[in-house]
């Protein structure tokens, strides 16, 4: 799910020529939370079947739909929710928004990955070579998204995406948002894109190597292997390509710098952000 912002963040640290943020404090690696038991909610139900009529218009058949949400109750667990007797969350939960920068940007992290991520650079040469000259992405930022966001793949994605969805949809700070992205999610199963191999996601509905939410998928994801499937889940050149392709569709300008390092004086505080 990699936007402008994030974008930004992931090339935060230059390390030995490499930028790369930790994996271990994204949104995606937030702590796992053991789901509470679930108690039949019929409203859950009643929100679930309203959702039949447009997972139809984007060609779900019943079998796939009623497959999918047999048995399916929310994870109350999840972040970002609007729970009775709790209060609103005041903001993103993603850990950008709410670590503090020395304990989102861990050095020891950052540098365990930078070593991880220059070995990466000369194993996948060739594909960040042609992922550069077909769509003018800097490698080094490819590197990075997909150190942060999976840990270069070592960190398993710990969420069933039906679940995660359907509970973001139903309870969640953007009800709308991941209203789209379940429809979508359904739609990948009846097109045989999700399989029950790939069917993990993020607290957020985030799946693959670099993670996508599954209208990007659509949109976005690109073959770069040229092997005719977009598999953003077990081919490095797909999902580094999927990554550039992201950033371009967000405007990526090649060779124009994402930023500059300052150096600011020690009387600096917090409270001059947006003032400098």
């Amino acid at each position: 799910m990699v936007s402008g912002a994030r974008a930004i963040a992931a090339a935060l640290l230059l390390i030995g020529g490499l930028a790369l943020v930790s994996a271990a404090h994204s949104q995606t690696i937030a702590p796992t939370i053991s789901p509470k038991a679930a108690v039949p909610d019929p409203n859950f139900r009643q929100f679930i079947e309203g959702l039949r009529a447009e997972a139809r218009a984007m060609g779900v058949s019943d079998q796939t739909f009623d497959t999918a949400f047999r048995g399916l109750e929310p994870d109350r667990s999840l972040p970002d929710l609007l729970l009775a007797g709790q209060k609103r969350p005041a903001g993103p939960g993603q850990a950008e928004f709410t670590k503090t920068p020395l304990e989102y940007l861990n050095l020891a992290s950052l540098m365990n990955l930078a070593a991880q991520g220059k070995q990466l650079a000369q194993r996948y040469a060739a594909a960040l070579a042609a992922i550069e000259r077909e769509l003018g992405v800097d490698r080094n930022i490819l590197l990075a998204i997909w150190g942060r966001e999976t840990a270069f793949g070592t960190y398993k994605l710990p969420h069933p995406i039906v679940r995660v969805l359907a509970t973001q949809a139903y309870l969640g700070r953007r009800k709308e948002t991941f209203r789209k992205e379940l429809l979508f999610a359904l739609k990948m199963i009846e097109d045989g894109i999700l399989k029950p191999d790939v069917m993990k996601a993020s607290w957020a509905g985030a799946i693959g190597l670099t993670q996508f939410l599954p209208s990007e998928y659509y949109d976005l994801a690109y073959d770069m292997d040229k092997d005719g499937k977009k598999d953003i889940w077990n081919s490095i050149p797909d999902a580094l390509a999927s990554a550039a392709n992201q950033l371009k569709a967000k405007g990526w300008i090649p060779g124009q710098p994402w930023g500059y390092e300052v150096r600011l004086p020690a009387s600096t505080t917090c409270l001059a952000e947006g003032q400098l």
